[in-house]
């Protein structure tokens, strides 16, 4: 993400946001020198650090104003998100990660994948020490949904019979539920009311579950440069995402014919991968894809109705807007 178009988002919570990046770029506390290496090149590799910013956002929506305690949330949203990208890249055998080599290709699968069990502790720890209980308990909902959506998608790897609905349990799980936690989290720091509490969890809910739609369809219209990954690797992963979804449901007989032929090779090679880019692009599915992001969008826009007009709202509502438009 652009920064001039991070700070027009964040704007209101951009001192917050700094201070949160102070402290992740600061190193680690470990007994484990490796750890802390690891740690900080992940953390240093340019996150948008959305899922802080969301979580900024929401208690600054419900009015809260306990800085310290936010300020520490916010680092356990971006240390989840890390450890998630971190064992993502070692399950994939993902060679780059935001235009840099992944963790993994760098230190090996063993130091990477502690790495992403440490964040994860240290994230509880810190929960732990905040100690709201509710709070704890939208992380810990998260962190399992997030591994049950990883393992779900590893048994529906290259299988094109995949149903819309389990799709769509992966993607809640892989990337909605720490958006939704992270925006419920906020509003619990707050002591906002329960209805905003939970408008703010459906919130994140929608929105996530559009970020990853859009992300899903720019795995076949992107260029790598802009991406900052290699494209197309959902479909050298055996990854069977809504694009390929709706063009197996949709598309003619000929043309799932020509998709099952080329998804069932090992491995998917980069001839295979452009042609079955071309095949979506052909009849569109990338764009039904987008569509359907929208719908999702539409209803976190609904989401934010019952707050009053201010700086907070007014970012939220322009990231929505911005997912449906975004290109990185």
């Amino acid at each position: 993400m652009p920064r001039a178009l991070q700070a027009l988002l964040f704007a209101p919570v951009a001192a917050d946001l700094a201070e949160v990046e102070r402290r992740l770029q600061r190193a680690v506390e470990t007994r484990a020198p490796r750890i802390a290496e690891v740690a900080a090149y992940v953390l240093g590799s340019g996150g948008k650090r959305v899922r802080p910013a969301l979580l900024l956002l929401a208690h600054r929506l419900c009015g809260g104003t306990d800085r310290e305690a936010v300020l520490e949330l916010a680092q356990v949203a971006e240390y989840m998100h890390v450890a998630t990208l971190i064992h993502d890249d070692i399950v994939d055998n993902a060679a780059k990660r935001r235009g840099r080599p992944s963790a993994n290709v760098t230190w090996g699968s063993a130091a990477s994948v502690l790495t992403g069990d440490f964040l994860y502790a240290r994230a509880i720890q810190m929960l732990v020490a905040h100690g709201d209980f509710a709070v704890l308990k939208a992380f810990a909902d998260a962190t399992v949904a997030m591994t049950e959506a990883e393992i779900l998608e590893l048994c529906w790897e290259r299988n094109p019979d995949i149903p819309y609905e389990e799709y769509l349990t992966i993607i809640t799980g892989k990337t909605a539920a720490l958006f939704s936690a992270a925006c419920r989290g906020g509003a619990l720091a707050a002591s906002a009311p329960s209805e905003q509490v939970e408008a703010l969890t459906e919130f994140g809910l929608n929105l996530g579950i559009g970020f990853q739609l859009v992300d899903d369809a720019l795995d076949f219209m992107a260029r790598e440069e802009v991406l900052g990954k290699p494209v197309g690797n959902d479909v050298r992963e055996g990854k069977i995402t809504y694009p390929l979804i709706h063009l197996l449901q949709t598309g003619p007989a000929e043309v799932r014919d020509v998709l099952l032929k080329r998804l069932g090779r090992l491995p998917v090679g980069d001839a295979d991968v452009e042609a079955i880019r071309d095949l979506v692009r052909e009849h569109r599915t990338d764009e039904a894809t987008l569509a359907e992001a929208e719908r999702y969008l539409l209803k976190a826009r609904t989401c934010l109705t019952p707050f009053a007009d201010g700086p907070a709202r007014a970012s939220l509502t322009m990231m929505v807007d911005f997912v449906l438009q975004r290109r990185w």
